[in-house]
């Protein structure tokens, strides 16, 4: 049941991070967010990590969705690899998502 939901979950959550992917830099540029200032270091470095974990696993998410829609598993070793790579997406953004509420606040509010 769990796989089910989180594979009904993939097209939203991977329509959800490639927005953040895009719009979280250009609102830091801009101004539009500020870094926590309490914890400055450790919320960029936090960012950081955690941004560069969401692009690569996107980036990696859809070579797996382009590959298993081009060559379609034929063994259940292929689908188990695809289906990991998929069911883990999800956590993978809740978890940018929470570096990002404690991280990152509004112009307004920094």
């Amino acid at each position: 049941m769990l796989t089910v939901v989180l594979l009904l979950l993939l097209p939203v959550v991977l329509g959800m991070s490639l927005m953040r992917v895009f719009q979280l830099p250009r609102d830091l540029w801009a101004g539009r967010a500020r870094i926590n200032p309490r914890r400055k270091a450790l919320c960029a470095f936090a960012i950081a990590v955690m941004y560069c974990a969401l692009a690569t696993y996107t980036v990696l998410i859809l070579c797996a969705v382009a590959r298993a829609i081009w060559t379609p598993p034929r063994t259940i070793h292929d689908f188990f690899a695809a289906a990991f790579v998929t069911l883990a997406y999800p956590p993978v953004y809740v978890a940018f998502e929470w570096v990002l509420y404690y991280s990152v606040k509004p112009a307004s509010q920094a």
